[in-house]
């Protein structure tokens, strides 16, 4: 026993880092029409990856073409901002991560090294599903999802700096279902229409897309919708039918009341607490 716990401390000691250490402090999903006009910076490391439309990404002196599944990050105080051209469409996910300045200096050095700060990777569609993921957990109350979040981020990182050919990746099925998803915000469907499109029994797929994503499909898609809405109070003046109309509803009061059900406020309560005019 005594052996097998001097092997355990050593190959602690020999880790690269402490997960507990590194955090996933956010990872959200930032759809649509956000347009950040002015140029910020963050505490922590910042990571961007697009999962759908365009944008230029302006870091420093320096612009960069960020397109469907391109991803960069900045590192804690650099000046930079996403800017999206007027009328088009972006959907990324955004995740804040906090790295201790000694416990983390390796990865920190890692990243630099391998990745680089405002380098543009081309990865492609595949880390969708994981993002959703880490996305869910680190807005979970559990710490131990927390936790979860940011061992998925580490994985993800480093699978990013070695380039790993077998990055992770969900069922095909629930992979084409996030693809429709996201091209649909604007669009009204329904769980019929999704596996009629996907080909599979509904049963199996909604058991199949709640294992891998953790919720079920349509209330993935809501949260996707939602968001896009959302965003839409928060950063322009446009009436309320005209948002729900954008996000795929035909009915503003039908949307409405979905709103609140997911939010938690009333569409014009929202727009008037989070605009940035007030």
């Amino acid at each position: 026993m005594a052996g097998r716990l001097d092997i355990a401390m050593v190959a602690a000691d020999q880790s690269m880092y402490i997960i507990d250490i590194m955090r996933v402090t956010t990872c959200i999903l930032v759809p649509r029409t956000l347009r950040i006009a002015h140029r910020h910076t963050h505490l922590g490391y910042e990571l961007h990856y697009v999962i759908a439309g365009r944008a230029t990404f302006e870091l420093q002196e320096e612009r960069v073409s960020m397109r469907p599944g391109d991803f960069l990050y900045t590192r804690p105080g650099t000046m930079h901002r996403m800017d999206v051209p007027e009328g088009d469409y972006l959907l990324q996910y955004i995740a804040l991560l906090e790295l201790d300045p000694k416990r983390d200096a390796e990865l920190a050095e890692d990243l630099e090294s391998l990745i680089g700060e405002g380098r543009v990777r081309r990865l492609g569609d595949r880390y969708h599903t994981l993002f959703a993921q880490i996305s869910r957990q680190s807005l979970s109350d559990d710490v131990r999802q927390h936790r979860a979040a940011s061992a998925r981020m580490t994985g993800f990182l480093y699978d990013t700096m070695v380039n790993t050919p077998d990055a992770p990746g969900g069922h095909p099925a629930v992979e084409r279902a996030l693809e429709v998803m996201r091209s649909r915000v604007d669009a009204a469907y329904t769980l019929d229409d999704l596996v009629g499109e996907l080909g599979l029994d509904k049963s199996y797929f909604i058991r199949l897309f709640k294992k891998t994503i953790g919720v079920p499909p349509m209330k993935y898609a809501t949260h996707l919708k939602m968001s896009a809405a959302a965003d839409l109070l928060r950063t322009t003046t446009t009436p309320l039918a005209s948002v729900a109309a954008r996000v795929g509803f035909d009915d503003e009061y039908h949307f409405a009341k979905r709103f609140k059900q997911w939010s938690g406020t009333a569409p014009g309560t929202y727009r008037r607490r989070e605009s940035p005019q007030t």
